[in-house]
């Protein structure tokens, strides 16, 4: 036969009757190697004949025969299996076959199904690594020269530069400039980029000759050199009573060649709260002309300012974080009740209450009671632990001190509570 046509042969006998037992699911091109004919067949006994035929869509005539010497079982079994061509097939002419196919199995039932598949003769477009002369931009240098070569791989496996064919290259899979091939298949062009983005040459049906199928090149990503940003911030105080407002004044400069400098009309938001996981949004800001920025808060609980840079609309800006000082907030503390008195056994019996009126009270509590010889100076003379008692947190000590003297109940307060001291009470020496 010609050379357009591949001559194969299985042995074993030959049948014409039909077979409901054999099935051709599919035939077609294998897609990364298109001159490789595949055809999926399946039957009750073992397949012993495949022949294939392919049929012109233009002249509707055969073109080829593809016969069983040529197909080997490339996976599955003989009674369920795919098998492909041991060489890609040789056609005068590209384009898109009809394939019709023969199986016989090892009963002798034989099976002729048309139009089981079409096979897909073409070139494939295929790319060389792409080369860039950056592997990221900044913000006074967005060029990108990207250079490559296109290929054609043909169905017989060998592949050829493309001269005088269209590439695209895409810049975050969008065309940005189409360029031709010189007779090496090379090309060369720059792109302009505004952000992080991979690039890419792809081909696309030009309407040249030969016909060449869609191809890409591997992406190549293309990153930002960002400008350093950085924070700085004062709060007008750090301890506040529950209630209060704290102002934060911030400032916002970006890095130079000549050192750092203030960084105008750039805009963020800052959350307040005792870390990062627990917080309240305070607000956004703009920066001034001189990169600060100015807000006020009335914070509920102690914590710090988190501030942030959105840098959404330049992606050339490092998105900074910053953060304040601690801002310690102390809720109210006042003793409701307190007295002193000489017992009958000689000791100062103290005892109050002490309330914490803004709703939240310290997980311990403990209660300096204090001796003063003349109410000026004053020493603690015991300490007692407060527990809820109903209408106050109740405290009581016993002093062994036998001298005359004025006494007190002080909380010490601490980071998120005022502390506060009750009003002394004097009681006489001992008789």
């Amino acid at each position: 036969m010609v050379g357009a046509a591949v001559a194969l042969g299985l042995g074993g006998a030959t049948a014409s009757h039909a077979s409901d037992q054999i099935e051709v699911r599919y035939a077609g091109s294998v897609s990364d190697d298109l001159g490789i004919l595949q055809i999926s067949a399946r039957s009750g006994a073992d397949v012993k004949k495949i022949t294939a035929h392919l049929i012109s869509y233009t002249t509707q005539t055969e073109v080829a025969e593809v016969r069983s010497k040529d197909f080997r079982l490339f996976s599955g079994t003989r009674q369920d299996g795919v098998w492909r061509t041991r060489e890609p097939l040789k056609l005068p002419e590209f384009g898109s076959y009809r394939i019709d196919v023969d199986v016989t199995d090892a009963d002798g039932d034989h099976v002729r199904q048309q139009s089981a598949g079409d096979l897909a003769y073409y070139v494939v477009a295929k790319f060389g690594a792409l080369s860039v002369d950056r592997a990221a931009i900044d913000r006074g240098h967005r060029e990108v020269q990207v250079e490559g070569t296109l290929y054609g791989r043909w169905p017989t496996r060998e592949v050829k530069p493309l001269a005088a064919r269209r590439v695209d290259v895409d810049v975050d899979y969008w065309t940005q400039v189409t360029v031709p091939t010189d007779e090496r298949g090379h090309f060369s062009t720059s792109v302009k980029l505004d952000a992080a983005a991979p690039v890419q040459a792809v081909f696309r049906s030009d309407g040249g000759t030969p016909t060449v199928l869609y191809g890409e090149s591997e992406p190549v990503q293309i990153g930002v050199d960002q400008i350093p940003t950085r924070f700085t911030a004062t709060v007008s105080d750090t301890e506040i009573d529950y209630g209060e407002s704290v102002t934060l004044k911030g400032t916002v400069e970006q890095k130079t060649d000549d050192g750092w400098v203030p960084l105008a009309g750039q805009s963020g938001g800052v959350l307040f709260g005792p870390s990062d996981a627990g917080t309240d949004g305070v607000g956004q800001f703009t920066t001034a002309d001189d990169g600060t920025f100015t807000m006020e808060y009335t914070p509920w609980q102690g914590g710090y300012f988190q501030m942030a840079l959105n840098t959404e609309d330049d992606p050339f800006l490092q998105a900074s974080k910053g953060t304040s000082g601690i801002v310690h907030v102390h809720r109210a503390t006042k003793f409701t009740a307190f007295t002193a008195s000489r017992s009958d056994t000689g000791q100062v019996h103290a005892e109050g209450l002490v309330d914490f009126p803004d709703g939240w009270s310290p997980a311990t509590i403990l209660v300096d009671i204090q001796y003063s010889a003349d109410g000026t100076e004053w020493t603690t003379v015991a300490t007692d632990e407060a527990f809820w008692g109903g209408s106050g947190y109740e405290f009581a000590a016993d002093v062994d001190h036998s001298t005359a003297g004025h006494y007190r109940a002080v909380f010490a307060g601490d980071d998120s509570f005022q502390s506060a001291t009750s009003q002394s009470v004097a009681v006489d020496a001992a008789s």
